[in-house]
């Protein structure tokens, strides 16, 4: 009783980490062709499956083995999100149009709230305010610290940042989130900023 208790225990602590993948330790940049996430998510299934039939035959130094290349693997999509948030703040910040119009998913279902305004939604409608913010932004600059990304499954993750904005130091806590979309590329879905209180 007491061994089956502490292979169950060893078994979840094998687990688990898979449900929290590592974070990043900062946002840099990586670039992720189509056929490098096609590879990639082929790969993922593979190991998956594998990694099930390991702890089926209790081979747990497999599983283990396993269990790292997969989190390798979740790394490398961490990395490739937060290419694609740090190449919308590029975007944001230079006024760049057609950065930023490739960096929405193509659906009616996306959404951006822009501090103070209601949710704007569907692809046309969130490009226009695009339009119209970089027609009055003028030498704004926009970054981002404080980044984490938490990748919810293998195609959703969810980014949030602190946006610095100069001149004028003002900072809005935001959240960006990210869809893979079936060109393997990740692609926004939502953004919503609002002020940070000063304390």
């Amino acid at each position: 009783m007491a061994t089956t208790l502490l292979n169950s225990a060893w078994l979840l602590g094998l687990i688990l980490p898979l449900h929290t993948p590592p974070r990043c330790p900062s946002p840099r940049m990586c670039e992720v062709s189509l056929a490098q996430s096609e590879a990639q998510l082929r790969q993922l299934t593979r190991l998956e499956s594998a990694l099930q039939a390991a702890v089926e035959g209790e081979d747990f130094l497999e599983a283990a083995a396993i269990r790292d290349e997969l989190a390798r693997l979740r790394m490398d999509a961490e990395l490739a999100v937060l290419s694609a948030n740090a190449e919308f703040y590029r975007a944001f910040s230079d006024g760049d149009r057609k950065a930023m119009k490739g960096l929405w998913l193509p659906s009616e279902a996306v959404v951006c709230a822009h501090p103070g305004h209601e949710p704007l939604i569907g692809l046309q409608a969130v490009l226009d305010s695009w339009e119209e913010i970089f027609k009055t932004k003028g030498d704004l600059s926009i970054s981002a610290a404080n980044v984490r990304c938490h990748l919810h499954s293998d195609d959703v993750a969810r980014v949030t940042c602190i946006e610095s904005v100069q001149p004028g130091n003002n900072r809005l806590a935001a959240i960006n989130l990210f869809e893979r979309h079936k060109d393997g590329r990740w692609l926004m879905c939502l953004h919503q900023a609002g002020p940070v209180m000063a304390v």
